[in-house]
């Protein structure tokens, strides 16, 4: 039954499952939007904003992206050799390493933030105002139920 109907009756798609299918979709068109030609993947956008909100060990971002500590460390290697990060050895604590951006890298973040900005500007224009705070709200909704499972887990 690829028609998607069972027994002459439409298909009725749940909502989390609309949602499961348009969240990449949402992705996908406004990555390269972003990102364009800066050689800069989602993760790696992700990483260099929570680096440039202050100092933050390896560690810390290993547990900010849901990673092991190793994969972790292979991605802040790449953001390394692109010169957008540097890695200081803690003083006190030698298994401890601080990250923090060069201005190569925070210049990137500037310009990423700046187009992501207008991307989102531009995509919002196009709505009426009761449709962006429908899609506003929404998003909160969701925002506060991650949070809601979040504490029933721990």
């Amino acid at each position: 039954m690829k028609s998607g109907k069972k027994r002459g009756r439409p298909r009725k798609i749940r909502p989390y499952q609309e949602f499961s299918e348009l969240f990449p979709q949402i992705m996908v068109q406004m990555g390269p939007k972003i990102y364009g030609e800066s050689d800069v993947t989602a993760q790696q956008f992700r990483v260099l904003r929570v680096i440039g909100r202050g100092p933050i060990t390896v560690g810390e971002i290993s547990a900010h992206i849901n990673s092991k500590l190793s994969a972790a460390a292979r991605l802040l290697r790449r953001l390394e050799v692109k010169g957008w990060i540097v890695k200081r050895q803690d003083e006190n604590d030698r298994r401890v390493f601080w990250l923090a951006l060069t201005p190569d890298g925070r210049k990137l973040m500037e310009d990423l933030e700046t187009r992501r900005d207008r991307v989102i500007k531009e995509m919002f224009d196009r709505l009426s105002a009761e449709e962006q705070e429908i899609i506003v709200k929404g998003i909160n909704l969701l925002l506060k139920s991650l949070a809601e499972g979040n504490n029933k887990i721990k």
